[in-house]
């Protein structure tokens, strides 16, 4: 679908999750509404159930809208407060306090456009059935954004379902890291390094040799190389790069194999740090990481923000 915005301003929200970028972008002249909260200060009652408003939800009548949000922590409570102000977006109303609990609805213009931008996608990697019984769930949110929600256009930042098949059938535009993280590289001087991928996968999405991987469990995985492999890093620097870091497992097994390869120096690089105790494993286990923050963490080192800007255009 082609949709002109030139006669249309574009508002970002984002919701508490992604706020750490929204206040990143605000300092750059972009037009950024955060979500009110409740009468105690918070996005959520005593009880945990969200809660969302967009107080000046009157400023979006006929503009796009973007809807900046990323999946962890708590992805799950996190899509619900997405779907909330979606929920705002398709449906906006006027109230007006009449007196104790009588009060006055009017319907109010919808915004012209409503996008999504995921700096991390929730449940990206359930990204297919892989056992009887289970649902493809990162599909199942697509359509249910799409259908239901009539989200125009979905970015995703590095996601882990790249290359599925179903992912054409959505208006996806897939956004990309790389350049920043290769940006703090050349800074250390170690762009050109020998770049090496920790399981299959990651060598697909990136077009980079690696490890062949077994996985034990969620903590534990054996890997394997080749000969050649062995050959081209003994005394060399090499950077381990994947899309993210979860329980930190594969990193640091991948870490340990190339310095018994005799490696001289091993960095890791990875664009979203889902578990803070997956990113320590893996700082222990290099020389250093390069970490975005598509997820508000300490440990992150190379902002996203710019890209974020030029992605969604003006």
């Amino acid at each position: 679908m082609n949709l002109s915005v030139s006669c249309m301003s574009t508002y970002i929200i984002p919701t508490t999750k992604a706020e750490h970028i929204g206040k990143l972008v605000s300092k750059k002249s972009r037009d950024i509404i955060f979500p009110s909260k409740n009468k105690d200060g918070k996005s959520q009652f005593p009880d945990g159930e969200t809660y969302a408003r967009i107080k000046e939800i009157e400023r979006l009548q006929g503009e796009r809208v973007i809807v900046l949000h990323t999946g962890q922590p708590n992805p799950d409570g996190g899509l619900f407060e997405l779907y909330n102000i979606l929920e705002i977006l398709n449906n906006p109303v006027q109230s007006v306090h009449i007196k104790d609990k009588e009060y006055k609805y009017a319907p109010l213009k919808k915004p012209s456009s409503i996008e999504v931008f995921f700096l991390y996608f929730p449940h990206g990697m359930q990204d297919k059935i892989f056992e009887t019984g289970e649902c493809a769930m990162a599909e199942s949110i697509m359509r249910l954004l799409t259908g239901y929600y009539n989200v125009l256009k979905i970015y995703v930042m590095d996601p882990h379902f790249e290359g599925a098949a179903w992912a054409k059938k959505y208006p996806l535009v897939f956004v990309k890291a790389k350049e920043k993280i290769l940006d703090a590289l050349r800074e250390d001087k170690i762009d050109s390094a020998i770049r090496i991928a920790p399981d299959l996968g990651s060598q697909s999405r990136m077009s980079i040799g690696g490890f062949n991987k077994k996985r034990l469990n969620s903590f534990d995985v054996e890997l394997s190389s080749s000969s050649s492999m062995k050959d081209s890093v003994k005394g060399e620097t090499v950077i381990v790069w994947d899309d993210l870091i979860e329980t930190g497992g594969t990193m640091a097994r991948a870490a340990k194999s190339l310095s018994d390869m005799g490696a001289k120096k091993v960095v890791a690089v990875a664009t979203h740090g889902v578990m803070e105790s997956g990113v320590k494993r893996v700082k222990d286990a290099y020389s250093k990481l390069y970490l975005t923050n598509t997820i508000d963490t300490p440990h992150a080192n190379i902002d996203i923000s710019d890209v974020v800007i030029e992605a969604i255009g003006e």
